[in-house]
């Protein structure tokens, strides 16, 4: 059950997102312009939005002044979970939509998992 407060961590969670969204399409967007495949383009952006979200997530959402090694193992750990779950989507949407909207559907699963995991898990003492 969510916590009193949560809605507001929802809400900056979703402020972060959206920095974080522009930076990762921004990142793939342009590689697959580029020439580069839809996947390794996606890799590149997820890797470089990950530590853009730890840093923002942790300082700004979640309000952990000192996040321990623990919380960043696990939250590249969950990452990495939501990572994979994005990429069997975008793999099996590729083969039926555009590649450009079948990256904004696998960002949608994404960013669920990612919340809930990092949310319950990660920053649970917040």
């Amino acid at each position: 059950m969510l916590k009193r407060g949560a809605l507001g961590e929802f809400l900056r969670y979703n402020l972060v997102g959206i920095v974080n969204t522009m930076v990762g399409f921004s990142i793939i967007f342009s590689l697959m312009f580029m020439g580069v495949s839809p996947v390794l383009s996606n890799l590149m952006g997820y890797a470089i939005g990950s530590v853009v979200s730890f840093y923002l997530n942790s300082r700004y959402t979640f309000k952990s002044t000192q996040p321990t090694k623990a919380q960043v193992v696990k939250f590249f750990t969950i990452l990495l979970l939501s990572y994979f779950l994005n990429l069997l989507t975008l793999q099996w949407l590729l083969e039926l939509i555009n590649p450009y909207l079948a990256q904004f559907f696998s960002a949608v699963v994404y960013t669920v998992s990612s919340f809930l995991l990092v949310k319950f898990i990660v920053f649970k003492e917040s």
